[in-house]
């Protein structure tokens, strides 16, 4: 099985970039956990430690598609220079906040800045791994990318909780902010995003003027996306009632999503599947919502943990098929914008899904919240059945 990736590593360069993006998404997995310690430890408020969260998740959800749009007409060069230096000031004045004890608005906003700065080393990631024509290479660098995505859950809020554990919260900022600084570095000295530099550079049908929004197709997927992040983020907030209703640690159930996705993910790169893109993506959210239903009936534990890790296993390839498919749907020059596209698309169905199953759960049964999610997921499933998608296999 680790032929695939092997094969996909031993490309001049993406090593290089595989690597790097590791340490850049890290971010995505320590933030979150450090800003609720570090606010939560300085306001002992937890609705303002969720509205200082809350600023920092809808910045980058705002910004993301923005910074793409700079990648496709300033280079990545340039971008990752000026994002990452405008975060780490962001981040430096969030922490100067913490210190003086200024009011709770200074928190928000700081952190809200600190998100609207995110580089975009993902969308980046994604395009140099988009350029290479063998289809076995692209599945099992965008797979990688996807079971990076999951894996930095687990391993961010474990660096997270062992720096709170032994020091004070607001360290875990600092170190959050230069995991975040190295990674974006070191990604920007690798010479694959230097030639792509150097190509956009030279590529007049990058120019500003030549881009003229997403079409119909990346559209649709991007929708896709959303409802599929809505599905994902009202089964998260569904997995921690069920939890507390039998007794249990909400981490067992949490845990069990992220490790399923991370084996599907793996095993997806290294296994051609059969099918176009649509149709497994279609098959996967189809899947993810049958099995979220059935989770809703409020079964017993072992049949919740076989259920809940079946659900990440369904869902962890959607990561990299939606890349692929954004991928087919794309011109090179116009790539990144698109792909981050995708943070936005995810961070806002995230979002509304936990929004919706908090809602639910308060005034309803648990299987109001699954309903919600699996609905999302269902629908979105035959959405991607009605509409004739790009024809490219797995």
């Amino acid at each position: 099985m680790v032929a695939g990736y092997r094969a996909a590593l031993a490309i001049p360069g993406v090593a290089r970039v595989v690597a790097a993006v590791l340490v850049c998404y890290l971010l995505a997995g320590m933030v979150n956990l450090s800003l609720l310690t570090s606010a939560t430890h300085a306001t002992a408020s937890y609705a303002i430690a969720g509205a200082v969260v809350a600023a920092y998740a809808a910045a980058v959800a705002v910004s993301a598609p923005i910074w793409g749009r700079v990648v496709d007409r300033r280079g990545p060069l340039w971008t990752l220079a000026a994002a990452s230096t405008a975060q780490a000031t962001a981040f430096i004045g969030y922490i100067t906040v913490l210190v003086v004890d200024a009011p709770a608005p200074s928190l928000i906003a700081t952190a809200a800045v600190a998100g609207s700065c995110t580089p975009p080393a993902s969308a980046i990631a994604k395009r140099i791994f988009a350029k290479y024509d063998d289809p076995g290479s692209r599945r099992a660098l965008f797979a990688i990318s996807g079971l990076f995505s999951e894996l930095v859950f687990v391993v961010g809020p474990l660096i997270v909780g062992g720096i709170v554990a032994i020091a004070h919260p607001t360290l875990a900022v600092a170190v959050t902010a230069a995991v975040s600084l190295a990674g974006v570095w070191w990604l920007r000295g690798a010479p694959a995003v230097r030639e792509l530099a150097a190509a956009q550079a030279g590529d007049p049908s990058a120019e500003p003027r030549r881009r003229t929004g997403l079409d119909a197709a990346q559209l649709h997927v991007l929708a896709v996306v959303t409802l599929g992040a809505v599905a994902i983020g009202a089964l998260q907030v569904s997995v921690v009632a069920h939890a507390a209703h039998l007794g249990l640690n909400p981490g067992l159930f949490v845990a069990g999503l992220a490790c399923g996705g991370v084996l599907a993910s793996f095993t997806y790169g290294a296994r051609s599947l059969p099918g176009s893109l649509p149709t497994q993506l279609a098959v996967a959210l189809g899947l993810y919502g049958v099995l979220i239903v059935a989770f809703g009936t409020g079964p017993g534990i072992v049949i919740s943990v076989v259920l809940v890790l079946l659900a990440g296993a369904v869902t962890g390839p959607a990561d990299a098929i939606e890349a692929l498919l954004i991928a087919d749907h794309t011109p090179g020059h116009a790539q990144s914008a698109a792909f981050a596209a995708l943070t936005t698309a995810n961070w806002l169905g995230f979002a509304a899904g936990s929004a919706l199953a908090g809602t639910a759960i308060d005034r309803a049964p648990l299987w109001a919240a699954t309903t919600i999610a699996g609905a999302a997921a269902l629908v979105a499933a035959l959405s991607l059945v009605m509409r004739r998608g790009p024809e490219h296999s797995g």
